[in-house]
């Protein structure tokens, strides 16, 4: 009997981040783990897959050009640290980020953004962008 192993928690953030940009929600969803935690950069935060993707989704429509690069990766213990930048022509979006994530058994649970603090709440701004 075979047994694949499990993908290591930074192969599991490159594949989110490499999901993301590629705009492969289907895949996106299934790397989440049921109770994953987005924080932004405000200390802003949404729990669950289904509020989440909306946010992804809508994330793509106001930015078609967005994309996450990342520049380095590094796991410290739990945590995976990325430094990077989310690269869009939305001025209100586009910044130098760092972004630290939790990952096990291939499920992403946790993707927390930091950048400079003039960058506004992205799910605040994109929550608003719904009404």
């Amino acid at each position: 009997m075979f047994r694949w192993r499990k993908p290591s928690p930074v192969e599991t953030v490159q594949e989110f981040i490499t999901a993301m940009n590629n705009r492969d929600f289907a895949q996106v969803e299934k790397l989440l783990d049921p109770d994953f935690r987005m924080i932004d950069n405000a200390n802003k935060e949404l729990r669950g897959i289904e509020p989440c993707m909306a946010m992804f989704r809508r994330v793509t429509e106001l930015a078609p050009d967005y994309r996450l690069n990342a520049k380095s990766i590094v796991e410290r213990g739990e945590d995976i640290l990325v430094s990077g930048d989310a690269d869009t022509s939305s001025p209100e979006m586009a910044s130098a980020t760092q972004w630290r994530a939790r990952a096990s058994a291939g499920k992403l649970r946790e993707w927390q953004s930091y950048s400079n603090t003039l960058t506004p709440s992205m799910i605040a701004m994109v929550q608003s962008s719904y009404k």
